[in-house]
């Protein structure tokens, strides 16, 4: 683990007040580097299957699916595993992931990370308190700043594993908020989101998912 890195994840942990997050055997290395070695033309190749719900450079047209053109390679490899190992459960991405292979994975993760993110349209339907709770967090700081992992737009934070949200409709990050809250996602480095997601009301959630829509 780079210095810079572990110095940004002890300051989201002091952000956060989870004093059981370290025990929780929170593992900060490895899959989600930025992936060395995938071929892009490979990754084009196996990733026609995935356009009908991403799209076909990553960027969805369909809500209930993220886009994910431009999302780290380490995040996007990372869910794909899960998915194919049984960790994260999902009635279309399960059967999908289990046909590929690691280096299949590898590739379309380089091929997803090299597309360019659009936002089409992003919403103009507000949240104060979500707006809140993303710059400044809440709950007597027990919840951080969304910010503060994800960037101020939602641009993510690529060497520090954190995946890019902008782009993504209120319905998905309600529906990921709501799935890190019933601890559904069981991937390498869930437990941060599982602990924040934990300490979440549904109306913060869905102030959250609108606040996060309205990143252009």
């Amino acid at each position: 683990m780079s210095q810079s890195r572990l110095s940004f994840v002890i300051f989201v942990l002091r952000q956060t007040a989870l004093n059981g997050v370290l025990a929780l055997g929170l593992t900060l290395s490895g899959s989600l580097a930025v992936m060395a070695g995938g071929d892009i033309q490979a990754g084009l190749e196996a990733s026609k299957t995935c356009a009908a719900c991403h799209g076909a450079d990553g960027n969805s047209g369909v809500p209930m699916f993220p886009s994910i053109a431009g999302q780290g390679a380490g995040y996007i490899a990372e869910q794909l595993h899960a998915f194919r190992d049984g960790n994260r459960v999902n009635v279309l991405m399960s059967p999908q992931a289990k046909a590929l292979t690691d280096t299949q994975i590898t590739d379309l993760a380089a091929y997803f990370a090299a597309q360019k993110r659009v936002v089409k349209t992003a919403s103009t339907d507000d949240s104060i308190p979500g707006a809140h709770l993303w710059k400044f967090g809440g709950h007597a700081n027990t919840i951080a700043a969304c910010a503060a992992c994800h960037g101020a737009q939602g641009q993510g934070n690529q060497p520090a594993g954190f995946p890019a949200l902008r782009g993504l409709t209120s319905q998905y990050v309600l529906e990921s908020l709501m799935a890190y809250r019933n601890n559904e996602r069981k991937t390498e480095h869930a437990d941060i989101m599982v602990s924040i997601a934990s300490k979440l009301s549904d109306d913060d959630m869905h102030d959250l998912a609108k606040h996060v829509a309205t990143f252009p």
